[in-house]
């Protein structure tokens, strides 16, 4: 289905009960939610790469006993993957270093190595010797930069696995970058500013762009049409200079295009630096040959060969004099070099201990499993729902994401460790069978916070790429074993809360509306269907929903084309009878991320008016973008209606992205057919089952299967009609 207005997915970076309980609060901590946390593990965040040194102090503050503190035994990990570590002194004296890499995660800004000891003897760091020097030691070497600043999320531009780019160049328009060139020596240089064009225009060229290093004119290109494109420029020697450089990007706007945008993702540039430390370090790329390295800040000087990051030597040998290093090397092809001054070594970004928790126990069994951001207040928001399912019979378990990543992830933060984490369970775990995943906390696209918006990635959601949007989030994947159909094993749904009082807030509503159940108000009798009059099918879709509606449900009608297209008087009707209260609530037509329909005919705007108390629906809204619940700077209409104080919704079933109204409708008639056929016991199984029976081969109907998520607890009752 195609969406109203893109922009208000912000990816251009744009910047209930009537009353809510607290849960109770309890000075002990409750027995599912405890994490005890490791005395002999300890994870160490690296954000850049470079030369790292740890200290006894530092782990002590971070909880270890260091008079346990074991040179000997000490090990250093990244991953399951041993890392070389250079350890010096004992007990409280102890210090070890190690080389670092900055992460290459799209999930996290950091790089999570870990270390242990007491357990086996510490493998010391290997040494090899320098080679004999056969010529004059070189003094430069070929340097390369790359530059990028992710701050525009444009999921339908580029590449699913590139959706970031750095600045929108809107014709006529100069942006000016500065970069650093630490001792650049005055040779030609090699410029590549990787472009996409994201306008297109009857003009042929549609795209002109010219570039200027330092004043100097080195290209000036046209072409046409949307897509990639890399501009290749050679700059002369004269115009490099060492330290700070400036690149201006100048578009024009006089190809005659009525609109013309260009996105600038990254810039490379090779240049020759001179063999001149910086911070007192230096790692550069070299073969065979001698070289002589210089500007440290004292004698004290170490080479490494860190070729490979996890097989890293230390190399002796070499000749040290007046603060520089000279040394060679016989290495038939290229290796990685890194030399180190006396205050090269920096501190680790932080220090924290590893969870004990051991989530691969043989013991462990749940069929009701909630995976929480490790929030103390999260949790004992939790407390009322486990409490309450725990009388209904199922077997709770709470884990946090902090013992998800330790376990399956080895302290790195991503989507993928949740689903290694939950195919273990289900495959592993003790009767009884795992039904359902509650996921309790705020996604965003924004994994690595480079917008630095208000809701931050608290239980991250993985991003699948999709016919329309390229780019949008599936819960649905955590639970979808077989890839070819992402056809869901488990039931599943999310409560993406930034805060614990809007945990707290739907963790009320569901045992409010479960509780209603038993009285069979007449509202449960009641639903309300909404269409849009922009395309036939919205009513028709509308209507063969309703046509499968169980006996004792009544149908509301609120359609725009009955109102001849009066969002006003349609908006006040659907207001009046949502007020009045319905079990199921369901709006079919254009959609954005806060709209319904042109006008609005509802929006985050008009929730003042909705004031239906405790009579709260499901929700069901075959449409576009309103349960983009992985904004880093709004939430969703669907989102809004969730944590609404005095009313909106209990749940629902909600689209991430964009699809078509016929893979909709698919998803909708089968899931329609399980709630008033044979209803399972739970919206979320019903929900599961519905997936199930549609065909997960074909491009549409799999982008409803990944992109329509249960916002909620998916062992939401059904009510059962008599």
């Amino acid at each position: 289905m195609k969406w109203l207005k893109l922009l208000a997915l912000g990816v251009l970076a744009l910047g209930g009960c009537t009353t809510i309980a607290q849960p109770p609060r309890s000075a002990d901590p409750i027995p599912e939610f405890v994490d005890q946390k490791s005395d002999t593990r300890f994870k160490l965040f690296v954000s850049a790469d470079g030369w790292y040194r740890v200290i006894a102090a530092d782990l002590k503050n971070a909880g270890a006993n260091i008079a346990q503190l074991d040179a000997a035994t000490l090990q250093l990990f990244r991953g399951e993957r041993a890392i070389p570590a250079r350890v010096r002194g004992a007990g409280a004296d102890l210090a070890f270093e190690f080389y670092g890499q900055a992460s290459d995660s799209p999930y996290s800004n950091f790089s999570v190595y870990w270390v242990t000891w007491g357990q086996q003897p510490a493998a010391p760091m290997r040494e090899t010797s320098a080679a004999m020097a056969r010529a004059a030691p070189q003094e430069s070497f070929a340097s390369a930069l790359h530059l990028e600043r992710p701050t525009l999320y444009l999921p339908q531009f580029g590449d699913a696995d590139a959706p970031w780019f750095w600045q929108a160049l809107v014709a006529p328009m100069t942006t000016t970058i500065t970069m650093t060139l630490p001792a650049a020596m005055p040779a030609p240089a090699q410029l590549r500013v990787h472009l996409w064009g994201s306008t297109q225009d009857a003009v042929n060229p549609d795209h002109h762009l010219r570039a200027f290093f330092n004043d100097t004119r080195v290209a000036d290109e046209k072409w046409d049409g949307q897509g990639a494109r890399t501009i290749t420029a050679t700059i002369p020697a004269n115009a490099i200079r060492a330290g700070e450089n400036s690149l201006q990007l100048v578009t024009p706007g006089d190809t005659g295009a009525q609109a013309e945008i260009v996105l600038l993702r990254a810039l490379d540039l090779a240049y020759t630096r001179r063999l001149i430390a910086h911070n007192d370090q230096i790692e550069f790329a070299a073969g065979a040959g001698a070289y002589r390295v210089e500007g440290f800040s004292g004698d004290a000087i170490d080479l490494f060969d860190i070729t490979d990051p996890f097989a890293v030597t230390r190399v002796t040998n070499g000749t040290i004099a007046a603060r520089a290093l000279t040394f060679a090397s016989d290495a038939p092809s290229p290796r990685r070099w890194l030399a180190v001054g006396p205050n090269a070594a920096k501190p680790v970004a932080h220090i924290v201990p590893m969870s004990a928790s051991d989530l691969r126990a043989p013991d462990l069994s749940a069929d009701y499993l909630i995976i929480t951001h490790a929030s103390r207040d999260f949790t004992h928001a939790l407390r009322p729902l486990v409490e309450w399912r725990a009388r209904a019979g199922l077997r709770v378990r709470v884990v946090t994401t902090t013992q998800v990543y330790d376990t399956f992830g080895y302290g790195e933060e991503s989507p993928m460790a949740i689903r290694a984490f939950l195919e273990w369970a289900r495959q592993n775990w003790q009767a009884p069978a795992l039904r359902f995943v509650l996921l309790v906390g705020k996604a965003s696209y924004d994994y690595r916070d480079y917008q630095q918006g208000a809701n931050k990635n608290l239980v991250p959601t993985f991003l699948v790429k999709t016919p329309h949007l390229n780019q949008a989030a599936s819960d649905n994947w955590f639970v979808a074993p077989d890839d070819q159909t992402g056809h869901p094993a488990l039931a599943i749904g999310r409560i993406p809360a930034q805060t614990a009082e809007q945990v707290a807030r739907v963790v009320s509503k569901t045992i409010a509306y479960e509780s209603s159940l038993r009285a069979r108000a007449e509202w449960h009798h009641r639903a309300l269907f909404i269409a849009d009059d922009k395309e036939p099918q919205f009513v028709s879709m509308s209507d063969a929903l309703i046509a499968q509606l169980p006996s004792g449900v009544v149908a509301q009608k609120t359609y725009l084309a009955d109102h001849r297209g009066d969002v006003n008087a349609a908006r006040g009707e659907m207001l009046a009878r949502w007020n009045e209260g319905a079990r199921w609530v369901a709006y079919i037509g254009h959609g954005s991320i806060d709209t319904w329909a042109e006008g609005p005919l509802f929006s985050v705007e008009h929730l003042g008016a909705l004031k239906n108390g405790a009579r709260t629906p499901i929700l069901f809204t075959p449409t576009c973008l309103d349960g983009f619940f992985y904004h880093p700077q709004k939430n969703s209409l669907a989102e809004e209606l969730l944590f609404k104080r005095d009313g909106g919704i209990v749940a629902g079933l909600v689209p991430t992205g964009l699809s078509v109204p016929q893979a909709q409708e698919e998803l909708m008639r089968a899931l329609f057919a399980e709630l008033s056929g044979n209803p399972a016991a739970s919206l979320g199984e019903a929900i599961a089952r519905a997936k199930r029976k549609v065909d997960g081969k074909s491009p549409e109907t799999r982008e409803v299967i990944d992109t329509f998520v249960w916002l909620g607890d998916p062992a939401l009752r059904v009510l059962r009609d008599k």
